[in-house]
C-alpha cells in the first residue's frame, strides 16, 4: 500500500501533464490549420488575379485612361475637284445632290482602343444638317493593318456593271488616309500617289507626334498672346498643331493633338513655377 499510493500520485501527473500537452499541441494544429487555409485563400485569390476573365471584369469596371484627343479636318477647293478629278457637271452636281462633307473627325485615343467621332454636313438640301457618327476603331498587335473606314463620298451615280468611283476616308493603324478609287474617272498625271491601279493616295497624315515635325507650325485659333503654344523650351507641348497643304492637288488637312499624359507634367510644372506672390507694405 505504501507503493500504491505514490505510483497513483505520479500517473495521475501524468495524466495532467499529458493532457496539458495534449491540448497545447491541439491548438497549434488548429492554429495553423487556419494560417493554411489562410494561405490557401491567397492562393486562389492570386490565380483568380492571373485568370484573363478577371482582368476582363477589372477593365469592365475600372476606367480606362484616356492618354489623346486629336482633331482632324481636311478641305478641298474648285481646282481638286475639276482639275484633280476632273468631274464632269453631271457628277458634280450628283455630288453636291447627295454626299455629305467632312466638318472634322474626333479620335479619342484611350489606351485599348480609339473611338472616331466624325462630324459631317448631309446632302445640300432644304433639310441640310450636320450630324455625328462614333466608331470603335482596335488595332492590331502591331498598330497597323487594319483599316477602318471613316467616310465615304461617291463621285458618280452608281452602275450594276462597276465599281462606284468614290472618296474615301480611312483610318488606318497610327494614320489618316484619304484615297480615290478612280476607276472609270480619267484624272490627271499629278493625282497623287498610285498604290493600285484604281487607287490614288492624295495624303497620309502621320498620327503620331514623333512623325509630324515636318508638319508643326501655329494654331491659327490660339489667341496672338501665345496661349497653348510651345515655346522654345518645349513646356506646354502636350497641345500642338499641324497643317499641310498642296496647291496643285488643291486639298490641305490640318491635326490639332491634345497629349494628356505630358498635360499632367505641363500641369505640375506650372505648380513648381508658379510666381512667388509679392507681398507690399502698408505705408
Amino acid at each position: 500500500m505504501d507503493i500504491l499510493w505514490p505510483a497513483l500520485g505520479i500517473s495521475a501527473i501524468v495524466v495532467v501533464v499529458l493532457y496539458a500537452l495534449a491540448g497545447h499541441w491541439g491548438r497549434l494544429l488548429r492554429q495553423q490549420n487556419i494560417a493554411i487555409r489562410h494561405l490557401a485563400d491567397r492562393l486562389q485569390l492570386v490565380e483568380e488575379v492571373d485568370n484573363p476573365r478577371f482582368r476582363e471584369l477589372i477593365s469592365e469596371s475600372a476606367p480606362v485612361p484616356l492618354e489623346q484627343v486629336l482633331t482632324f479636318s481636311f478641305r478641298f477647293n474648285d481646282r481638286f475637284w475639276r482639275e484633280t478629278l476632273h468631274l464632269s457637271d453631271a457628277n458634280w452636281n450628283f455630288v453636291r445632290s447627295f454626299g455629305s462633307f467632312v466638318g472634322s473627325v474626333k479620335l479619342e485615343r484611350w489606351r485599348s482602343h480609339t473611338v472616331a467621332t466624325i462630324t459631317e454636313v448631309l446632302p445640300d438640301r432644304k433639310t441640310a444638317a450636320w450630324q455625328k457618327r462614333s466608331l470603335d476603331y482596335y488595332p492590331g498587335a502591331a498598330g497597323r493593318g487594319e483599316a477602318l473606314t471613316l467616310w465615304e463620298l461617291p463621285l458618280a451615280r452608281p452602275t450594276p456593271m462597276s465599281r462606284t468611283p468614290s472618296l474615301e476616308l480611312v483610318l488606318r493603324g497610327n494614320a489618316m488616309e484619304l484615297a480615290a478609287h478612280v476607276a472609270g474617272l480619267p484624272l490627271g498625271g499629278d493625282a497623287g500617289e498610285s498604290n493600285l491601279s484604281d487607287q490614288i493616295l492624295f495624303f497620309r497624315t502621320p498620327l503620331d507626334p514623333a512623325h509630324l515635325a515636318e508638319f508643326r507650325g501655329n494654331d491659327p485659333a490660339q489667341h496672338s498672346n501665345g496661349n497653348g503654344a510651345s515655346n522654345g523650351n518645349g513646356l506646354n507641348s502636350w497641345r500642338s498643331f499641324y497643317s499641310w497643304e498642296n496647291e496643285n492637288l488643291g486639298v490641305e488637312w490640318q491635326l490639332r493633338v491634345l497629349d494628356l499624359s505630358q498635360k499632367i507634367d505641363w500641369d505640375r510644372w506650372k505648380v513648381l513655377e508658379s510666381p512667388t506672390p509679392q507681398i507690399t507694405s502698408g505705408s
